[in-house]
């Protein structure tokens, strides 16, 4: 499931544009939805307000590829003085069916331990399991902060003391975040929503991208430079 796309509300949201992450290219960009088609026979006219589900095809701006939800819109009908009725219909949830959704990964410059227990976490939330999920991400900021060599009696502590060591505070405030999830979802069996586990994820893969990706890649520069300064005091021959 999916709330990033929940603005594209009414009875036919095509041609209606909506900003969010492509399935495809994974960017932030702006996506139109392309084609709105109610499957038949999924109209639930029991209860009310009414559940109707539709295909709904959404196209991303930047890589120009299609993405299909199933959207389950709740559909009422409001009586006003003169005895016409209005509609009003929200969407109250989106399940992504195509691409089909595979788990995140990090990045290769992680320590390979890091990068296991992520995997575990990001398998959970493929399937939905967000409390599995949850305790997930807690175990790979643990697991980053062990690395780091972080000192303290408890985990609380030992990503505070992380600050000591270089980290930003805003790598300590989003594994503080990670480290509630996964206490809530394993001490009181919280279960966060899909956005949410989302969220935390996406904050271990920008803490990564500050403590491995990007120095890997300034030492790979500084290597490709001393070795350029190197080749041309060469003497030629």
């Amino acid at each position: 499931m999916t709330n990033q796309f929940m603005q594209l509300d009414g009875q036919d949201p095509s041609g209606n544009t909506v900003a969010g992450r492509c399935p495809h290219c994974a960017h932030q960009a702006t996506l139109t939805c392309t084609n709105h088609h109610e499957l038949r026979g999924t109209k639930d006219t029991s209860q009310e307000p009414m559940a109707v589900r539709y295909l709904m095809i959404l196209e991303c701006h930047w890589c120009k590829r299609e993405s299909v939800f199933l959207r389950l819109a709740d559909f009422e009908w409001h009586q006003v003085a003169s005895l016409r009725h209005i509609a009003n219909m929200s969407t109250k949830c989106l399940e992504q069916v195509w691409p089909k959704k595979t788990p995140r990964e990090l990045a290769p410059e992680a320590p390979e331990t890091v990068r296991e227990v992520f995997a575990e976490g990001a398998l959970a939330e493929a399937a939905s399991a967000y409390r599995l999920a949850g305790i997930g991400y807690r175990a790979t900021v643990e697991q980053i902060v062990k690395e780091r060599g972080a000192s303290g009696k408890n985990l609380r502590d030992r990503i505070t003391s992380l600050k000591d060591l270089g980290a930003s505070q805003e790598i300590v405030d989003a594994f503080h975040e990670a480290r509630f999830v996964g206490n809530d979802a394993a001490h009181d069996a919280l279960a966060y929503s899909a956005e949410e586990i989302a969220d935390i994820a996406e904050l271990i893969h920008e803490a990564v991208l500050v403590l491995y990706v990007q120095p890997a890649q300034r030492a790979k520069m500084a290597a490709q430079r001393a070795a350029r300064r190197s080749a041309a005091k060469q003497p030629s021959v």
